[in-house]
C-alpha cells in the first residue's frame, strides 16, 4: 500500500501539506524539539497531578528509545501505533499480523511494556483486532466519537475526515468502554486537537478551550468518557484548551478520575469480575455481599442501608460497606432470563 496516498485521501492535499509543515517546523528533523514538546507535556500533567497516554510507531520508538524511556519513566504510557504509520484497515490479515508483532517486539526490547494500540488515521478492521488479542494486548482506541458541539459551525474539511476515520455519532453511541472477545474498546473523543486546529477554522485558543470544556461537561453529565486527543507537537497550540480541561475536571464534585488508558482498560477488566449476592431475607429485606476489586464504590439510592452512606450525586449515597442490608418493597435491579439474546 502506498502510505501518502492514505494520508492524501484521508487530509486532503491542503491539510496534508499544512501538516507535514508543521511537523517539520515544529519538530524539526531532531528528536529535540519532540523531547522539548513532551517535557512542555510533563509539566502540565505534574501541574494537575495526573498522567496521559501516547500512541508512538515502533519506528519512531527505535530511533529514539531513550527519549521515550525517559517519560515512561515520569508515569506516562506509550502505547503502540502500528510499526509506521499505515492504514491497518487496508492491510491483510498476515501483514497486519507481521507489522504488530514486530511494533510488540521493538517495545519489549526497549523495555517498554506496551498493554494498548490505537491505529494510524483511527482506522481498523476486525483482522487489527484479532491480531490485537493474538499479541495479548488489553485495550484498543481507535473508534472516534464525534461529539455534537460546533453548533453547525462544522467544516467540509472536518466533515470529510469523520467519514474517512470512520467515527460514530456520541449522540448514538455512548462514549463507554467496551470489552469485545476479552479485549477492551476505548473511544476516541472528536474533535480533537488536529481538528481544533487545522479543520475547523478556529481563530483562538479561546474557542478551542470552549468547544473540550463542552464535551467535558456533556461526559461529565452522562457518567461517560472524554479521550483528550492531543499529538505532542500541538501542546503549545493546544495549551488552554488542555489546562482548562484539566482544571474544570479536578474542579468538579463528585470527581472525575482522570487515568491513561492502561490504567481504564484495568479498571474495567476488573469490574467484569464483580459479583454480589443477594439473599432475601422476607419483609421485604435484602441482604447483600459483594465481591468486587479494592476501590469498588456501591451507590444506592431510593431505599434504606444498614451501613454507613454520604451523599454523592443527584439523590445517589455511596455505601461504605461491601456487606449490608437494604430494605426495599422492590427488588432494586434489573434480571435478565439466560434466554435473552446476547446482543441484547
Amino acid at each position: 500500500m502506498n502510505p501518502a496516498s492514505v494520508a492524501l485521501s484521508g487530509k486532503g492535499l491542503t491539510n496534508l501539506l499544512r501538516r507535514g509543515t508543521s511537523i517539520l517546523r515544529r519538530y524539526g528533523l531532531s528528536a529535540g524539539k519532540v523531547d522539548r514538546e513532551l517535557a512542555q507535556f510533563a509539566d502540565v500533567l505534574r501541574r494537575y497531578g495526573c498522567s496521559a497516554s501516547f500512541p508512538v510507531t515502533s519506528v519512531a520508538l527505535e530511533r529514539h528509545p531513550e527519549t521515550i524511556k525517559k517519560y515512561q519513566a515520569q508515569g506516562i504510557e506509550f502505547a503502540i501505533h502500528g510499526y509506521r504509520h499505515l492504514d491497518h484497515s487496508q492491510l491483510s490479515r498476515l501483514e497486519q499480523q507481521n507489522q504488530l508483532a514486530l511494533a510488540k517486539q521493538i517495545f519489549d526490547q526497549a523495555g517498554i511494556s506496551p498493554k494498548g494500540f490505537r491505529g494510524p488515521y483511527l482506522r481498523w478492521g476486525p483482522d487489527t483486532l484479532d491480531t490485537l488479542r493474538h499479541l495479548d494486548l488489553a485495550y484498543d482506541s481507535s473508534q472516534g466519537l464525534a461529539w455534537d458541539v460546533l453548533d453547525g459551525n462544522d467544516t467540509p474539511a472536518y466533515r470529510h475526515v469523520l467519514g474517512f476515520y470512520g467515527a460514530l455519532p456520541a449522540d448514538d453511541y455512548p462514549s463507554v468502554p467496551n470489552l469485545e472477545d476479552g479485549l477492551v474498546r476505548i473511544p476516541y473523543s472528536l474533535p480533537d486537537d488536529e481538528a481544533l486546529v487545522e479543520r475547523l477554522d478556529l481563530e483562538s485558543q479561546a474557542e478551542m478551550s470552549a468547544l473540550w470544556l463542552a464535551i467535558l461537561r456533556r461526559t461529565y453529565e452522562l457518567g461517560e468518557l472524554f479521550t483528550v486527543g492531543l499529538h505532542p507537537e500541538r501542546t503549545t497550540l493546544c495549551m488552554e484548551p488542555l489546562t482548562a480541561v484539566l482544571g474544570e475536571a479536578q474542579s468538579l464534585a463528585p470527581p472525575i478520575w482522570i487515568a491513561r488508558l492502561d490504567e481504564i482498560a484495568a479498571w474495567w477488566r476488573d469490574r467484569f469480575e464483580a459479583t454480589v449476592e443477594i439473599e432475601e431475607l422476607g419483609a421485604d429485606r435484602f441482604h447483600l455481599t459483594l465481591s468486587a476489586p479494592r476501590g469498588t464504590s456501591v451507590l444506592v439510592r431510593g431505599f434504606e442501608v444498614d451501613a454507613p452512606t454520604d451523599p454523592w450525586a443527584a439523590d445517589y449515597r455511596q455505601v461504605g460497606a461491601t456487606v449490608f442490608t437494604i430494605r426495599a418493597s422492590k427488588r432494586p435491579w434489573i434480571g435478565l432470563s439466560p434466554a435473552t439474546s446476547s446482543q441484547l
